[in-house]
């Protein structure tokens, strides 16, 4: 076989099957995905989905379940919206192999210059041709890589006005890094074991549902381009734009211009929801994403690490699959097996059917 053939798992563990390309690529507003270099498509690819789809946790402040079916995250990221990291990654991964890239998700401990033990929540893509071997990443958000990382030790690359590198730790151990303000600051740490499908359902139900996940907190989005970097973070809006930042307050009245700004457009009923809970009444209370969070510290790594009681994730019902099982099963079947952590419609997160959130 040659190296780009698959000689393990079928593409179908992944459900490459259920992309459809030309929608995809007029999603990220290519014409032709056809073949061309490798190494050049596989760039092009990746500033395409950068530059055109955003980093977006409205559907985790919101508590709307999310799917991580690849035609439910088509569909979702073609309304047009965005997504978080493992919505884009796995989109991204399946259109890869579509093209005859060998691809191998891997798990990420997300640092961002903080210390101490971080759990391996962020997903990322080894992606081989022939002899080269890269590092893509089209949902890290903030800081995010605008194209695909050599992925050998000491690898640089210069991209829009930042340098990043790639770093081997002690094994099996690497890391990515940026470089700001005269030193190298870690995006985050990775291993290149390649992981299951049932590992990132696991990561996904916890960023999803657990009480102090920073994504549930506030929103954040990120939309990158060649000219411009948008970053909204909580109700501060900030864009880079030829090296000069300008930043403003988010309101009420402008909520829909800013997110349309990020290619982010909300139908009526979801608009009104969202727009509630960032801007409760007086007095309103309840359990709004955004009355239980302070928006402006949102995305705080610090407030993760707070001393008191840790929330434990869901264990499995009684009566429920037990994790050998959910290990055999494939990505379109995990729905069945995933509704029993949690043990309610709350928790059900990874309804990977294929039908609508």
């Amino acid at each position: 076989m040659t190296p780009d053939v698959y000689d393990e798992d079928p593409p179908s563990l992944w459900g490459r099957e259920q992309v459809e390309l030309s929608v995809y690529a007029r999603r990220i507003g290519l014409r032709d995905l056809g073949p061309g270099d490798p190494a050049e498509r596989l760039r092009a690819l990746h500033r395409a989905h950068v530059g055109a789809i955003p980093f977006d946790n409205l559907d985790l402040v919101a508590d709307v379940p999310v799917g991580l079916g690849p035609a439910e995250i088509l569909r979702k990221l073609s309304g047009p919206r965005g997504g978080c990291c493992h919505e884009h990654n796995l989109l991204f991964g399946c259109v890869l192999e579509h093209l005859g890239y060998r691809v191998d998700r891997i798990a990420a401990r997300v640092r961002l210059g903080g210390e101490g033990p971080r759990p391996r929540t962020h997903m990322a893509l080894r992606v081989r041709h022939g002899p080269h071997t890269w590092l893509c990443d089209v949902g890290f958000g903030v800081r995010g890589f605008f194209e695909p990382l050599p992925l050998h030790n000491g690898a640089t690359s210069h991209q829009h006005g930042q340098t990043f590198r790639i770093r081997a730790l002690s094994p099996p151990s690497w890391s990515v890094e940026v470089h700001q303000e005269d030193h190298w600051t870690a995006l985050y740490d990775f291993t290149l074991e390649p992981r299951p499908p049932v590992d990132f359902v696991v990561a996904h139900h916890f960023l999803a549902t657990h009480p102090r996940s920073m994504l549930r907190r506030a929103p954040l989005l990120q939309l990158t381009t060649p000219e411009t970097r948008l970053h909204l973070r909580g109700l501060d809006l900030l864009e880079i734009q030829a090296g000069e930042q300008h930043t403003r307050r988010m309101t009420r009245t402008s909520l829909e211009a800013d997110l349309a700004r990020f290619g982010i457009r909300l139908s009526p009923d979801r608009l009104i929801d969202l727009t509630r809970r960032l801007f409760p009444p007086p007095g309103g209370g309840g359990r709004d994403a955004v009355t239980r969070l302070d928006v402006r510290s949102a995305g705080a790594s610090a407030d993760q690490d707070r001393p008191g009681k840790v929330s434990r994730l869901p264990t499995v019902a009684h009566g429920g699959p037990d994790i050998r099982e959910l290990e055999r099963l494939r990505f379109g079947d995990l729905d069945r097996a995933v509704g029993q952590l949690g043990g309610g419609p709350r928790h059900h997160v990874a309804d990977l059917s294929g039908g609508e959130p």
